[in-house]
């Protein structure tokens, strides 16, 4: 079983074992206004923005901090994992597992929050400074297992640093949750003066709000996507594999995130890795899909790739660095490659990457003319020829992440 696998089991277990425990110790008396929390959640779940390199917010924190101040701790458990079961299964239609460690994620969040409130019974607003602070320490213990999450997320299933995702990532959810958390007590404020009408009517304020940074995201994965459509479209030049492209973007990812590379040149690698081919678009097929020993006049076409690839590419100002990389992922380190001979240290370390996971993935994929080699056999023949070919580095770091590509 893999390591996503065990993570994902982990959580649901965890997520199945509180709201199991939340139904249990639910308080009736709470059924009209957990109802309207849980309406609003749901009205909110559907806004989910991905941040970069992983992890996500949403809005659902509004209400489970909204409801630290309303219900107790168990009616706010059952409701975190309510919300976030039904928003991953049926908006983001994701998989069981997923969806049941999704859940198991917020309800965690939300059993860390809740230990501030554990030993009270629905708020009620008379020791104001006291409660302010009990809030607040309930918002930071939420906040801190949301970053511990999804540091742990991002290191089993993407091999992500913790300092990487820190610094980026962990300083977007810890200032999401600190506004959202104003926004709660606010929100509780007009829930006095005007009812639980207020809940739900902030609630889709704050989505509009929201509303253009969910486009941004949606077009971010939109621009992702089509770029994995244009390599599968090159893949499909050559008969021995659909997903080469996909496959060399994934390995070159977790090799620079093993080299503890910024996330992002990591980017910049991942839209090389998935481009390294794109010039054979100017290649003929007949060439790529010979199945035989080149003739040489034939090789010298098949060496012009990398350069068609970064002219193509030049123009687009998101693709600039990327076509750099693709120029050079077939120089070799001891100078012998092409296009340039480009030797050691010149060579730019994302081509080296993308060099390595290229011939990697080429040797363990089957050929019309061979049989994939095992991962094993490919990575001994890669280790054969350090200073010649390929960066010893990048080979040494290649070692490391073996048993989960």
């Amino acid at each position: 079983m893999s390591h996503e696998r065990i993570y994902s089991v982990v959580m649901a277990t965890i997520g199945l074992g509180l709201a199991g425990f939340a139904a249990v110790t639910f308080d009736q008396r709470e059924l009209d206004t957990f109802g309207i929390l849980l309406l609003s959640a749901i009205v909110i779940a559907l806004l989910r923005i991905k941040l970069e390199p992983f992890g996500r917010i949403s809005l659902v924190p509004l209400i489970v901090f909204v409801g630290f101040l309303l219900v107790s701790p168990s009616s706010v458990l059952l409701l975190a994992f309510g919300t976030s079961l039904l928003g991953s299964r049926f908006f983001g239609r994701n998989p069981w597992l997923r969806v049941l460690a999704e859940a198991g994620e917020e309800g965690l969040c939300t059993f860390a929050g809740a230990i501030a409130f554990w030993d009270q019974s629905s708020f009620e607003l008379t020791a104001f400074q006291s409660t302010i602070l009990v809030f607040a320490l309930a918002v930071l213990l939420y906040t801190v297992m949301r970053v511990l999450i999804t540091v742990l997320a991002a290191y089993v299933k993407e091999g992500i640093s913790v300092s990487n995702l820190l610094l980026g990532v962990g300083r977007s959810i810890f200032g999401h949750h600190v506004f959202l958390g104003l926004v709660a007590l606010a929100v509780v404020f007009l829930n006095r003066q005007f009812g639980l009408l207020a809940v739900p009517l902030a609630a889709v304020a704050l989505a509009e709000f929201y509303y253009p940074a969910k486009i941004l995201s949606d077009q971010r994965d939109d621009l992702f996507s089509s770029l994995t459509m244009i390599a599968h479209a090159i893949d499909l030049k050559d008969v021995y594999t659909g997903r080469h492209a996909r496959d060399v973007a994934d390995i070159a990812i977790r090799i620079a995130r093993v080299m503890r590379l910024p996330e992002v040149e990591v980017r910049t690698i991942r839209f090389a890795g998935l481009l390294h081919d794109i010039g054979k678009i100017g290649i003929s097929g007949g060439i790529i899909r010979k199945p035989g020993t080149l003739t040489p006049d034939e090789t010298a076409v098949m060496k012009r790739h990398p350069v068609i690839g970064a002219d193509i590419m030049q123009p687009v100002e998101l693709l600039t660095d990327a076509a750099h990389l693709v120029r050079h992922h077939h120089e070799h380190y001891d100078g012998t490659g092409y296009p340039d001979g480009l030797k050691g240290e010149e060579i730019p370390l994302g081509s080296r990457i993308v060099f390595v996971a290229d011939a990697f993935n080429a040797m363990t994929t089957d050929r019309p003319y061979r049989r994939a080699r095992t991962k094993a056999e490919a990575f001994r023949i890669l280790n054969e020829k350090p200073d010649k070919q390929f960066d010893p580095k990048v080979v040494e770091a290649l070692s490391s992440i073996l048993s989960v590509i």
